[in-house]
């Protein structure tokens, strides 16, 4: 997602919460008897300093480390330390990150200038260039296939890269304008399609677009995120709704409430959750019970602008990033204050016991 973008929506919008009262046009969701616990607790921010912008965050999970897109650069975060270790760069317009910890690589877009920077995990020292498509935007590795995939919104394309040369293996044609994409870990990748409001799975080592399914009710679709013991896939739309779909025939299962201008889906499948960061400064947690049974379990206060998240699949924290306000008009007119961001933070929580 455009930096520029995300930025101008969010300010525009304003702080005011908008009411999620939409009646779903599908199956309506069964309560679940014993939902999980959705409790978490804020432990503080971490600052990452300028520009004021960010998009998509990658957690490695063997290193314990965060790394965020972070406009001209990317700016990486120890977690057990809590403190920047590191930056990339230069990249123009960062979206998406990929790491590869057995290659000792990491792979980050630069949208302005069509391609994929290859770096050093241990110095972050950029390697290699590799030439992909304009708009170059999220960004996976898929260890089933050993490929990282990064997806393009205005070239409507899905660049497959083999990351043991640094080569591209394909390049896929979509039939949309792709946001944000989820595996499987069986070779497949579902893609969300911002314009036309679907989901396309595609066979990665093929490269063959094998279906294209409907969502119903969603605008605009961003976060995508897949629950292998469910077979789920969790999709963020625009509009405060989040679609349930059936990875084997895309089904629309369940169409719950969700916050507002969301970028970030993220499934927690040991605890049973899905998460929503959204832009008004909250997170939608929606349990995932058996029998498809799914309903918000809670919605947690964040931070304005916190609309893109990671999480730690062990331990469970979650990292949302959001702007650090200040004021930037006199204080001596204080009914006409003017508020932005100076910053950029990532604000911690964890799960309590």
């Amino acid at each position: 997602m455009n930096c520029s973008r995300i930025h101008s929506r969010s300010l525009t919008t304003g702080v005011a919460f908008v009411a999620l009262a939409i009646i779903a046009a599908i199956p309506v969701r069964v309560r679940a008897a014993t939902p999980p616990r959705a409790d978490y607790e804020f432990t503080g921010d971490i600052s990452l300093g300028v520009p004021a912008f960010n998009d998509y965050l990658t957690f490695d999970a063997s290193s314990r480390r965060l790394y965020v897109s972070h406009v001209d650069r990317v700016t990486v975060v120890d977690v057990a330390s809590r403190s920047v270790v590191g930056t990339v760069a230069p990249v123009k317009d960062s979206h998406g990150i990929a790491i590869v910890p057995k290659l000792g690589k990491g792979y980050a877009d630069s949208g302005d200038d069509a391609l994929v920077k290859v770096f050093n995990l241990t110095d972050f020292k950029i390697i290699k260039q590799i030439k992909v498509s304009v708009d170059a935007d999220g960004m996976l590795y898929d260890e089933t296939s050993n490929t990282v995939l990064v997806v393009a919104g205005d070239s409507k394309n899905l660049t497959v890269i083999n990351p043991t040369d640094d080569s591209v293996a394909r390049t896929v044609a979509l039939p949309g304008k792709p946001e944000f994409f989820a595996l499987d870990e069986a070779g497949n990748v579902y893609i969300n399609m911002a314009d036309t409001a679907s989901i396309v799975k595609v066979n990665i080592a093929s490269g063959s677009v094998e279906a294209t399914w409907p969502m119903q009710n969603c605008k605009a679709p961003h976060g995508l995120a897949y629950d292998k013991p469910s077979n789920r896939l969790f999709s963020g739309c625009a509009n405060g709704r989040m679609v349930v779909v059936d990875a084997n025939d895309g089904r629309n299962v369940a169409n719950l409430p969700m916050g507002t201008q969301s970028d970030g889906v993220s499934v927690d499948s040991t605890r049973r959750l899905v998460f929503s960061s959204n832009g008004p400064g909250t997170l939608t947690a929606i349990s995932i019970g058996a029998n498809d049974q799914f309903e918000v379990a809670r919605t947690i206060p964040t931070f304005f602008g916190g609309r893109n998240m990671a999480l730690d699949p062990v331990s469970g924290e979650l990292f949302v990033t959001h702007g650090h306000m200040k004021v930037l008009s006199s204080l001596r007119d204080l009914l006409n204050l003017k508020f932005g961001w100076d910053a950029i933070e990532v604000a911690t929580f964890v799960p309590r016991p």
